[in-house]
This record gives structure tokens, sequence and C-alpha cells, in this order.
């Protein structure tokens, strides 16, 4: 994995390699540390104008620290991430640290100026975790609202599962990206991309105890009646990361 980051000529990919060499922990520890900036590496890759392309025809990040401010690290850390490794509550709850360690360590090293250097730490608050933890709940609520028994997926035991829309076909749908706007008891209204207002959401007192107005969920939700419920959801993001 060290020799893949080496390939970049990025001076971020240069110190990450540098780093990774000095961390002393054990080898399960020093995994989840080159998982992460391995991964946030991919997610600076995501921008067409920070790569080249090499010989081989491999895309390699040329941008370096000083083309980058907090920004692109609360945007990996909050959005990025999240999506692309849904269930691995370890690398999420661990990346904040890690990434704080490593800023650091280059900051130190004189990769970056003191002002770029507090921008990045700004981005990487310390009640981070918790908050990862918390998002990682409302997700995990969601989830079992409309998947009582996710177990039997596991299975194989479909018979257990029975779907929301089964004995009656909701009248309007609506999915994708919405933000919490409003708490109504056990129900939320959400706000799509688009505009407008969406509710009341019914979900349980557990969920609506862990949200928070910004909340951003992934979800498809179905009306039925007055009231709509949810049919299928993603991840659930802190405020700020999509709208």
């Amino acid at each position: 994995m060290l020799e893949k980051l080496s390939k970049h000529p990025s001076d971020i990919a240069k110190s990450a390699v540098e780093y990774l060499k000095t961390v002393e922990v054990s080898d399960k520890t020093k995994q989840i540390y080159i998982d992460v900036l391995s991964l946030f590496l991919e997610s600076l890759l995501s921008d067409a104008t920070a790569v080249i392309e090499s010989a081989d025809g491999e895309y390699l990040l040329s941008d370096n620290w000083d083309d980058y401010y907090g920004g692109v690290i609360s945007n990996f850390i909050d959005w990025w991430l999240p999506r692309k490794v849904m269930g691995s509550e370890t690398l999420q709850a661990r990346a904040p640290g890690i990434l704080r360690k490593w800023i650091k360590w280059s900051y130190e090293k004189d990769c970056f100026e003191k002002e770029r250097y507090e921008d990045f730490l700004e981005a990487l608050p310390r009640g981070k975790v918790k908050e990862i933890n918390r998002i990682q709940k409302a997700g995990d609520l969601l989830f079992l609202l409309h998947t009582p028994n996710p177990g039997a997926w596991m299975t194989g035991d479909y018979k257990k599962i029975v779907p929301i829309t089964q004995n009656k076909v909701p009248e309007a749908m609506k999915e994708g990206y919405m933000k919490v706007i409003r708490f109504e008891k056990n129900a939320i209204y959400l706000e799509p991309l688009e505009g407008g207002a969406v509710g009341p959401v019914m979900l349980s007192k557990q969920i609506v105890a862990v949200l928070k107005i910004g909340d951003v969920m992934n979800v498809t939700v179905g009306r039925f009646g007055k009231k709509w419920k949810v049919l299928e959801s993603g991840n659930v993001y802190v405020d700020d990361t999509i709208f």
C-alpha cells in the first residue's frame, strides 16, 4: 500500500508515506492508519483537475498541500468517507484522530504554513468522533425502522420480511437527499434538494432523540394519507455536507 501511495507526485502523498513510517503501533492499528490516509488521497482523486495520467494510464494526484484548505478535510470526514465505507464504524471513528496526528506531523515538517495548518485543524474539531457516532446511530435506527428483521436478509429467510408497501401502495413518493427542518413529536419534516417540505414523516422516539435540525438523510419516503413513512434509507450526514 505504501508503494502505491509513493507513486503520486503530490507532496501530500509523500508526507503520508513518510509519516506512516514513523507510526509505531500494532500491525492491526497500523493498517487502519494506512487505510485512512489512502482513502483520503483517493477522495482527492475524484477531482479531475487535481490529477495527471501516468504513462500506464493510472491517474495520480498532482495537487499539493498548498492547493487545499480545511474544506477538503471536512468534506472527506462528513461526506466522502461515510459513503465509501458504509458499515465500517472503526474507520469512520478513527479517521479524525489519525488525520489530526498526520496534519500536525506534516506541519512540523514544514509542509505548509501555520494559517493553513490552523484551517485544517478547525475542520477536525475534537468532538468529531462523538458526532460521527451520533450520525451512525441515526442511520442504523432509520434502517431498522423499515427493516425490522435485517438478519433475515443474511439468512435468506425472506418470508420474515414484510415490506411496508405490501398491503398498501403509497399515494406519492419522494427520494434523495433531504434535510431535517422541523420536529413534531415523533415525526419530522424534510426539505428535498429542490426545496419545499415533506412531512410529517413518521419515525420513532429513539430516532428523533438522535437527530438534529440540519441533518441530511438519503431516503425514500411514501405518503399514506396525511402521513409519510420511510420506505428505504441510506446514510445520515451532518449539516452542510450536501446542501
